[in-house]
């Protein structure tokens, strides 16, 4: 009797050690087996012509700005700009390329991740099918997230303008990752927030884009996507997430630090979990590229 309690005692922690231990894989692979149909759903979506929603957002925010209107962070139906004036003044630099211009780079983000099965593993599933849809530009946030992990310079400076140009809070646990492990990136990174901040003031819409930022993880609670806990327990999750991810980030999982930070998680914000995939940037000397 004593001898089976023991075998069962022991079996338990193996158990639960080894759920813990499957490869990342794994899991994205069920996700997506899940999750296929979304995607096929959404794919007909843009093959019947669908709107880019965000990308329409952006484009007007764009077109709001040069004409000097003070509804750049008006909130209806259809338009909810929510980023920096910075992001809005910048946009008829890209804004030529359209709906098509923004799915093929959305596309060209995720065949250009560091590994195969990061790729393979993108373009199969329901968020980055959303993402394609929407327009959201967040495939390519994660690629810079992605290669900045693996130290590559480029790829530091270009998540954290993303980060300043485009907060959300799911990006805050990467660009605290990266600043804390990659020394040399502090200076850059303090010198693109101040000259932000500087260029937000001087645009005129700093108030207007402060209040803004407020409302930001509580008018998403309730999306009929949210796949956040917060769907049920409303922003009472954050006295979970926040610690978990701050747990997470420590660990080096930032992907999922960024997923638990979030107030709300729309499917496309899914997308990070790609960073926790690719075990190649876990190197101990990744602080130490110079790439």
């Amino acid at each position: 009797m004593h001898a089976t309690s023991r075998r069962l005692g022991s079996i338990r922690p193996r158990l639960l050690g080894l759920i813990v231990s499957l490869p990342s894989w794994w899991w994205a692979a069920l996700f997506v087996a899940i999750t296929s149909p979304f995607a096929l759903y959404w794919l007909g979506l843009i093959a019947a012509g669908s709107v880019a929603f965000d990308w329409r957002i952006f484009v007007e925010a764009g077109e709001r700005f040069w004409a000097g209107s003070q509804r750049l962070y008006e909130v209806n139906d259809l338009y909810s700009f929510r980023h920096s004036p910075l992001f809005a003044m910048a946009m008829p630099a890209i804004s030529w390329i359209g709906t098509m211009g923004i799915r093929i780079l959305t596309v060209a983000a995720a065949l250009a991740l560091p590994t195969w099965p990061m790729r393979l593993l993108a373009l199969a599933s329901w968020p980055f099918v959303m993402d394609l849809q929407h327009g959201a530009m967040l495939a390519i946030v994660v690629f810079c997230g992605a290669w900045a992990l693996r130290g590559h310079r480029w790829a530091v400076i270009g998540f954290v303008l993303l980060t300043v140009l485009s907060p959300r809070p799911l990006m805050i646990p990467v660009a605290a990752y990266l600043v804390w492990r990659q020394p040399w990136a502090r200076w850059p990174a303090l010198a693109i927030v101040l000259a932000h901040a500087v260029g937000v003031a001087m645009t005129g819409y700093a108030d207007d884009w402060i209040g803004m930022l407020g409302a930001v993880g509580t008018d998403g609670v309730e999306k009929m996507f949210n796949l956040s806990p917060s769907r049920f327990i409303g922003r009472w999750w954050l006295l979970v997430g926040v610690p978990l991810a701050a747990w997470l980030t420590l660990r080096g999982r930032v992907g999922f630090a960024a997923l638990a930070i979030s107030p709300y998680l729309l499917p496309h914000y899914l997308l990070f979990a790609l960073l926790d995939l690719d075990t190649a940037r876990r190197s101990p000397n990744l602080h130490a590229s110079s790439q």
